[in-house]
C-alpha cells in the first residue's frame, strides 16, 4: 500500500507599498496593498502526534518572515532610485527585488513578489521537519487578482540571483528561530 500525500495550508496578509516602473496606468503610482497568501506544504507522513508540523510553526517561522520584511514596508524595484533614497531616508521598511541580480531592473509585480517569497519560505523550510515540502505560494494583490507560484514558476538565474542577495539573512533567520516540537511526550 502506498502512502498518500496530503497538504496543509496556512493563511496570512502583510500590508505594502509598491509600484510597477514604466506601467502606462495607474500602477505607475505609489500605492499598497492588503497582500493575502497561502502556504501550502505537502508531507507523506504525519508525527505519531498526528501532524507533519503544528500550523503554530508555520506561523511561528514562515508568516513571521513575510511580517518581519514585507509587512508595512516598501517593496522596490531595484532601478526605482528616487523612492529608494525617499524610503531609506524615512527609516522606512524597504525590500529591494532581486531576481535579476543585484540592481538589475525588476518590477515589484505580484508575480515576483511570489516567486520572491516562495524561494525565501522554500529555503526557510529546509530546516523544517523532514519530509515537509513547500509546493506553491498563493499571493492575492486584490480580493479579484491572485498568482500561484511553484517550484516550476521561477528560473534557476532567478533562484541564484535571490539567494546571491539574501542567504545570508535567510541564514541568519533560520538559525534564529530554530525549530519547535509541539509534542509534550518528548
Amino acid at each position: 500500500m502506498s502512502i498518500t500525500k496530503q497538504l496543509i495550508t496556512r493563511k496570512g496578509s502583510f500590508d505594502a507599498g509598491h509600484r510597477v516602473m514604466n506601467e502606462k496606468m495607474k500602477c505607475f503610482n505609489i500605492h499598497g496593498h492588503t497582500y493575502l497568501y497561502e502556504l501550502t506544504f505537502a508531507f507523506n507522513s504525519s508525527k505519531s502526534i498526528g501532524y507533519p508540523v503544528d500550523f503554530k510553526e508555520i506561523k511561528r517561522v514562515g508568516c513571521e518572515w513575510i511580517e518581519r520584511y514585507l509587512d508595512h514596508g516598501f517593496i522596490a524595484n531595484p532601478k526605482d532610485k528616487d523612492v529608494i533614497d525617499v524610503v531609506n531616508k524615512l527609516g522606512n521598511k524597504l525590500w529591494i527585488m532581486s531576481l535579476n541580480g543585484e540592481g538589475q531592473y525588476c518590477n515589484p509585480t505580484v508575480e515576483n513578489i511570489a516567486k520572491e517569497l516562495f524561494l525565501a519560505i522554500y529555503y526557510i523550510s529546509g530546516g523544517w521537519h523532514k519530509g515537509l515540502n513547500l509546493t506553491e505560494i498563493k499571493v492575492w494583490e486584490t480580493p479579484n487578482c491572485c498568482t500561484t507560484c511553484t517550484d516550476n514558476s521561477y528560473t534557476q538565474t532567478e533562484a541564484l540571483h535571490f539567494y546571491r542577495a539574501h542567504e545570508t539573512e535567510l541564514q541568519k533567520y533560520v538559525k534564529e528561530m530554530g525549530v519547535m516540537d509541539y509534542d509534550d511526550r518528548n
